[in-house]
């Protein structure tokens, strides 16, 4: 599975040495990274983000130098600033005044309120008067850590809205849809397609895990009314039981599943179960970060579920979004706006 990092413009690596005269040099780019992972929690809109990096672009070197003005005061006049980021003066104005608020830059006022730089003979700047970037230098700690317990609260939000997906999945696997609560389900609809705190994903998972503490196996065999399962000879190959699966419905012949998923069907070649199988599929929409998407996918049945999980590992290599690509594949074979073997097409070689 291929892995994206952000990119900042050349020479935007993390840098932080002792002056040796009481100040600290930090990379611009770094600093701009920083703010932008931990924008929602500042409160930071987007054209924040742009018109710092407007500033930031203004300064003559790569790195925020308390020991020299020209590293870390950005004299350009507002006009420039709204030229640079695409915005109002007006705009420029209002989002300044919130990131002097938040304590991200601070003013260095001259007795006329305009900026201005003064340079010596050979256009060395020695005296500015501006906006200062110093305090994302001097506070850069506090938000690299600001940051972590971002992504750790995300991180954890995440596995829970997997845990009460799952949760929900096997309750509904345990009934029919005449039986589904159907208050429960509108709930948990509601709270999963948003963007709820972790309370709200606590008390779903306690509530569809209550409900499942009721269903006893023998009322939930009953309430589904489902046949036992045979009993029979266990095929050591994954390729032919799931071939046997979609030849019931779909009249797919085992040359073309295995032309057309060859990863899938070789993964899954060795699997001796129903059970096996389905947890390796699994395990591989959890490595595609498929989330709940994979279990809308697999509502649309075994079959289904196959091809589309194939279809996706095909094309692993130029998908950036796997989860909505494949939101997007299952809503489209659920409404009928596509035919299912568009499925069976092999990528076209880069």
């Amino acid at each position: 599975m291929k892995s994206f990092q952000k990119t900042a413009p050349d020479g935007a690596r993390s840098l932080r040495n002792a002056t040796g005269q009481g100040g600290f040099v930090e990379n611009k780019w770094q600093l701009l990274r920083t703010i932008e992972d931990i924008r929602e929690p500042l409160g930071l809109k987007g054209t924040s983000i742009s018109l710092l990096r407007a500033m930031i672009s203004f300064l003559r070197v790569d790195q925020v130098d308390a020991t020299r003005d020209d590293g870390h005061i950005c004299f350009a006049s507002n006009a420039s600033l709204a030229k640079r980021a695409h915005v109002s003066i007006q705009t420029v104005e209002r989002h300044i005044a919130k990131l002097v608020a938040l304590g991200l830059l601070t003013r260095r006022s001259s007795g006329n309120g305009k900026r201005w730089a003064r340079r010596d003979r050979q256009g060395k700047i020695v005296l500015a008067t501006g906006l200062s970037l110093l305090p994302l230098a001097e506070r850069h700690p506090e938000f690299v850590r600001m940051s972590q317990a971002y992504q750790d609260q995300k991180d954890e939000l995440g596995r829970l809205r997997d845990m009460c997906a799952v949760a929900l999945a096997n309750l509904k696997s345990m009934l029919v849809p005449a039986n589904w609560e159907d208050a429960l389900l509108a709930k948990a609809r509601t709270v999963l397609k948003r963007q709820p705190e972790k309370t709200a994903l606590n008390d779903l998972l306690t509530e569809i895990t209550v409900e499942i503490s009721r269903i006893t196996p023998e009322k939930s065999e009953e309430l589904r009314a489902t046949a036992p399962e045979i009993e029979g000879h266990k095929d050591t190959s994954r390729t032919q039981y799931v071939e046997e699966k979609v030849l019931s419905k779909i009249e797919v012949s085992p040359d073309e599943m295995q032309r057309a998923y060859p990863r899938l069907c070789s993964e899954l070649r060795f699997s001796k179960s129903q059970e096996d199988c389905h947890r390796l599929m699994d395990t591989f929409a959890s490595q595609l970060s498929l989330g709940n998407t994979w279990f809308a996918i697999k509502d649309l049945g075994p079959t289904l579920s196959f091809m589309v999980l194939g279809y996706l590992l095909e094309r692993v290599e130029t998908v950036n979004n796997h989860r909505g690509y494949a939101f997007k594949l299952a809503q489209d074979l659920s409404n009928e706006s596509i035919d299912w073997r568009t499925l069976l097409k092999r990528p076209k070689a880069r």
